[in-house]
């Protein structure tokens, strides 16, 4: 997608009357901004911080809520050092974007840098920024223009939200670097963050686009997103020139991608909640990017596992190259090249090698293990391990302008005898036709490659597999180069096919889990916030730990929610996991927190974790919407904020709204209801429907006296009529009117809705 115009216009000296020399600083929500900034005496905000410290400054962030957005005008350099605002050890702090308005001109980012340099952001959480307004583009973390140093360590970005129902004109992202200026935005590390839950509409998790080079992304989780997870673009009149408008040199190493599926995006025709939509996100994107190395990577429960294409005509993607990944059950397949069609642009001299694919295509759509699609060239296939699911395929090329490619040394296998190669729009079923009919493969395999336990998916050869010792006999391993463990990737002096290297002993990872309670106990269903547990993974080996997968298994499984995981566990090293749990329910819940890869004692950690949801006595749901058949609630009781909104539109004299108030307890209630007033500007008046027929309840929702029985799981839905008043005419207008629900059997659990009204 094309990335958003952000025209800042910052004048950063007149930022701040004064700057404090080089130290440590300390941040809490408790602070005060006229504080020294001392751990004793903190400020009260990130953005103070962010105007007024000086390079070689490390800025300690307490834990807690920073309702805050964040916009970074200091920098570091290259003597004194960067500047770094991380988390304070052992601590969580949370930017969190809930409730704060959106800038229709500027960056809707919760931190932005613009022209910075030599920075660091370690260990914070970002989290709930959203919209539905067409054209506001929601970013956890923003680095545009000619910023260059800039580190992202160990952040968690979360519930990044487009929530706009269109076609066009819904984007977000959870990390963004835009290289909008003629000097290219460089010298950037993205390492072991966490970025899941988002929705990003037409646009990705995290993403480089335009003139962005020198950068490296290792050890990052994406998960759960309904557009494309990791992107490398170029040609979308980002950059200032098509001849530096490209995401270029740089590095795409360990990272763990997973669940990206835009089924469910209405960008791409889906809904929501019941999907329906293309399923074209790729869990790792180069479109129009150059000279990037993409090694090491695991890709799984995507649409495509690892594209490498070019969306605009005329255009390439080049000198890719893909090592060492492991990719598996994605959607519609594991490794794609070329334009999408033929309006789109090439796939030019990229190496694929050394990858292992299993049962990709899973929805057996005809594209296969790798897809050649339109206009690729002069690029090489070799070593690569290729198993397909019953469909059988195992290459798909549909294209006959596709030229120059070198295909061989792979090892094929489909159950059951069931292999296919399509070729230029030419199918075979045989290996020797394949080789006849399409040059390709003289010296490749079919045959089984004896996983060692593919059902608990360790994809790890077994000492019995044809593909040991068996890859191109010329191969030599890059400089510095391992398999997907991290060990050499010549063992035995011949190179295996595939992604992982023969070892007769699984890797020296030791690993346990500990940390709290895997009981959850007992809460009062949608009364009570989830319960929060976090456990460590600890790695006392001597090699490094590969998760290949995070799973909740188990019936109750829907009840508990994964909120942080890792790609990597280094020797010596521990990791949170952090599941929550937050059932839809009232019951008994057991389900296993799962995590699989292969170490020295097996390849799966099992935790069994277990939960009580009881039904609250009583709950009020106050919902507000433009008809009585869908009003739009939260779900969320004793309220603090302002609740859920819903915005109408006066473009005549009068308009209506519904309330709906909703008993969500397991016992009888009566609501006290209370509502706004109206104003010289809006008339507002409330009817009710019941056995009596339509009658006006005005008097007795302004006055706090409305009471409402209603039995278990009982609702009832009020007009809201509001009409300009002559005073208004001609006027534009903004008002806000809202209805309260509180129970009157348990006056802590209250519940309001609001609706907006916006008139010209």
């Amino acid at each position: 997608m094309k990335a958003p115009t952000l025209p800042f216009l910052w004048l950063l000296s007149g930022l701040s009357a004064f700057s404090l020399t080089a130290a440590d600083f300390y941040v809490s929500p408790d602070g005060d901004n006229a504080n020294p900034g001392s751990l004793a005496s903190p400020w009260r905000t990130i953005q103070h911080a962010a105007e007024t410290v000086s390079a070689g400054s490390t800025v300690f962030l307490r834990g807690g809520i920073y309702s805050e957005k964040v916009e970074i005008y200091v920098s570091g350099n290259a003597i004194d050092g960067p500047v770094v605002f991380k988390a304070y050890p052992g601590e969580e702090p949370i930017l969190d974007g809930t409730g704060l308005p959106f800038d229709p001109v500027n960056s809707n980012a919760l931190i932005t840098i613009y022209d910075q340099s030599y920075l660091r952001i370690e260990g914070l959480t970002l989290r709930n920024l959203k919209t539905a307004t067409r054209y506001l583009v929601p970013i956890g973390i923003l680095v545009e223009n000619e910023s260059h140093h800039i580190e992202l360590i160990d952040n968690v970005i979360h519930d990044i939200e487009t929530n706009y129902n269109g076609l066009d004109g819904g984007d977000a992202h959870g990390i963004a670097v835009f290289g909008s200026a003629a000097t290219p935005l460089s010298h950037i590390l993205i390492a072991g963050n966490e970025l899941y839950d988002l929705k990003l509409g037409s646009s990705e998790a995290l993403v480089l686009n335009g003139n962005v080079t020198d950068f490296e992304l290792r050890e990052n989780v994406v998960r759960d997103c309904n557009n494309i997870g990791i992107d490398f673009i170029g040609y979308e009149g980002t950059g200032p020139t098509p001849a530096v408008d490209r995401a270029r040199d740089g590095i795409c190493r360990n990272n763990l991608v997973f669940n990206i599926d835009s089924s469910f995006n209405p960008a791409y025709s889906g809904n929501f909640v019941t999907g329906g939509g293309d399923t074209s996100a790729g869990g790792i994107y180069v479109d129009g990017g150059a000279r990037i190395l993409i090694e090491g990577n695991v890709v799984h429960h995507c649409n495509i596992g690892i594209e490498l294409a070019s969306e605009h005509a005329g255009r390439t993607t080049e000198e890719i190259t893909v090592r060492n990944n492991l990719l598996y059950h994605n959607t519609i397949g594991g490794i794609f090249l070329g334009g999408y069609d033929t309006q789109r642009g090439s796939t030019r001299q990229c190496l694929v090698t050394n990858n292992t694919l299993f049962e990709n295509d899973t929805n057996q759509d005809g594209n296969g293990e790798i897809y050649l699609q339109f206009d690729v060239r002069d690029c090489t296939f070799r070593n690569n391990l290729l198993k397909s699911n019953t469909q059988g395929l195992l290459i798909g090329n549909p294209y006959t302008q596709n030229s120059g490619n070198l295909v061989d040394h792979q090892l094929f296998f489909a159950p059951g005898g069931a292999q296919e190669w399509q070729w230029k729009n030419v199918f075979y079923t045989t290996l020797a036709s394949y080789r006849t009919g399409s040059g390709n493969d003289a010296a490749s395999l079919l045959s089984n490659p004896l996983f060692s336990d593919t059902a608990k998916h360790d994809f790890r050869l077994s000492s019995g597999s044809p593909a040991r010792n068996a890859a191109d006999p010329s191969f030599v391993a890059a400089v510095g180069e391992s398999d997907l463990h991290g060990a050499a990737r010549v063992n035995e002096g011949r190179a295996d096919h595939g992604a992982i290297e023969y070892r007769a002993a699984a890797p020296d990872a030791i690993l346990a889990i500990g940390g709290d309670d895997p009981g959850f106990g007992t809460i009062v269903w949608r009364r009570d916030p989830p319960v929060v547990k976090s456990f460590l993974v600890d790695n006392t080996g001597t090699e490094s730990f590969r998760p290949v997968r995070f799973a909740l298994e188990g019936p109750g499984a829907t009840a508990f929610r994964l909120d942080r995981s890792f790609a990597r566990l280094g020797p010596g090293q521990t990791r949170l996991v952090r599941v929550s749990f937050a059932p839809d329910a009232v019951g008994d819940y057991t389900a296993d927190l799962v995590i699989q890869g292969a170490f020295a004692t097996g390849h799966e950690l099992r935790l069994s974790l277990t939960g009580t949801a009881i039904a609250p006595d009583q709950l009020p749901d106050e919902r507000a919407g433009l008809s009585p058949s869908a009003p739009v609630g939260n779900d969320i009781y004793q309220m603090n904020g302002l609740g859920q909104t819903i915005v109408v539109s006066m473009k005549r004299r009068k308009v209506s709204a519904w309330f709906r108030a909703e008993n969500d307890g397991a016992l009888a209630d009566e609501l006290r209801l209370s509502g706004s007033r109206g104003d010289r500007w809006v008339k507002v008046s409330y009817f009710r429907s019941d056995a009596g027929g339509r009658r006006n309840v005005s008097a007795t929702l302004f006055a706090g006296t409305d009471l409402l029985s209603l039995a278990p799981g009982a609702g009832q839905s009020d007009e809201c009529r509001l009409a300009k008043s002559r005073r208004a005419e001609g006027r534009k207008l903004r008002r806000s009117y809202a209805v309260t629900a509180v129970s009157t059997t348990a006056p802590q659990w209250a519940d309001r809705a609001i609706v907006g009204v916006v008139a010209r």
